[in-house]
């Protein structure tokens, strides 16, 4: 009797994974890979993104059979599980910013410094998947910017906090892109590090999706126009706490989103003054030039953005 050959899947040649930050465009990028699944698969790519890492037993703490997760939950050894996710396929690329953390807890509070289990974990992941070094990609924010877009996904997600109290237990001054970059460096086995800035992303989607995905594929990809979601204005914030002072339930957040949507009547929702903003952005500035010195990151840059102060210009893409 002739023995037949069991031919076993293979592992991907390549990881790319994407965590966030989250309020940086992560729903859009996300939006993009999945509207180009297909295309993206048939390129030898395979892509997972929330819709599936947010299934039960799916996240990737479960499926690599993390410490902190609920157990390995298929039951596959580390690299069993890679060459399954990967079809077969070169690479690999995994988008889900909650894999470091969430945004914030019950109480509405983003933890700060931010992302700290972020290390341990990613730590322990990658040592799952060695010898592979995955390459890792992040959009950052100026600072109080981001947590201006946090308050907003804060009483989205049905915690109604007054602005004051959520800036008194939130401080942005906390907030050290260079510093949480300079400690994902150090994690052993992690590849290239891409970085870009939030407020260039509508400049530079097709860059960043010729590092996570390659210049042919790259050049096919079908981007998204405009936002994904819409932030809060003036008024729907104002709705949003007077229903819930009010005593009633429901997700207020949204509802008033949809009753006064940003427009020229209705202003958008600033959490902090002009001042503040420009404060933070100067010393967004002096992070963003410390990460530029970093070996091993490169800072994705929109076209033609003028690199003043910005040192290492040979490591700078465009």
């Amino acid at each position: 009797m002739v023995k037949r050959e069991i031919k076993l899947p293979r592992l991907p040649q390549s990881i790319a994974i994407h965590i966030g930050a989250h309020k940086t465009g992560t729903s859009h990028l996300q939006k993009v890979l999945f509207k180009n699944s297909i295309m993206i698969s048939d390129e030898g790519i395979r892509c997972y993104g929330p819709r599936f890492l947010r299934k039960h037993g799916c996240n990737l703490g479960a499926m690599f059979g993390l410490s902190w997760s609920k157990g390995n939950v298929s039951g596959r050894t580390a690299h069993d599980q890679l060459a399954f996710l990967a079809e077969s396929k070169d690479r690999l690329v995994f988008s889900e910013e909650n894999f470091v953390e969430t945004l914030s807890d019950k109480y509405g509070c983003v933890s700060l410094p931010v992302y700290p289990l972020a290390i341990e974990r990613l730590t322990e992941l990658f040592a799952t998947w060695a010898p592979i070094r995955p390459q890792l990609f992040l959009a950052v924010r100026n600072p109080a910017s981001f947590l201006e877009s946090a308050y907003s996904q804060v009483l989205l997600g049905s915690l109604c906090i007054e602005p004051d109290k959520f800036r008194a237990r939130n401080d942005w001054r906390k907030i050290d892109w260079a510093d949480y970059i300079a400690k994902l460096r150090k994690i052993k086995g992690v590849g290239e590090i891409y970085v870009w800035r939030q407020e260039d992303y509508h400049l530079t989607q097709r860059l960043i999706m010729r590092h996570m995905l390659g210049w042919d594929v790259s050049r096919k990809i079908k981007l998204i126009k405009g936002r994904v979601h819409q932030s809060l204005s003036v008024p729907a914030v104002c709705q949003t706490l007077a229903w819930a002072q009010g005593g009633e339930i429901g997700k207020h957040a949204e509802k008033a989103r949809k009753l006064f949507p940003v427009n020229t009547e209705n202003k958008h929702f600033d959490l902090y003054g002009a001042d503040t903003l420009t404060q933070a952005g100067v010393i967004y500035d002096a992070q963003m030039v410390q990460i530029e010195a970093m070996d091993n990151v490169t800072i994705l840059h929109a076209p033609l953005r003028k690199q003043k102060g910005l040192k290492s210009p040979a490591k700078t893409a465009t």
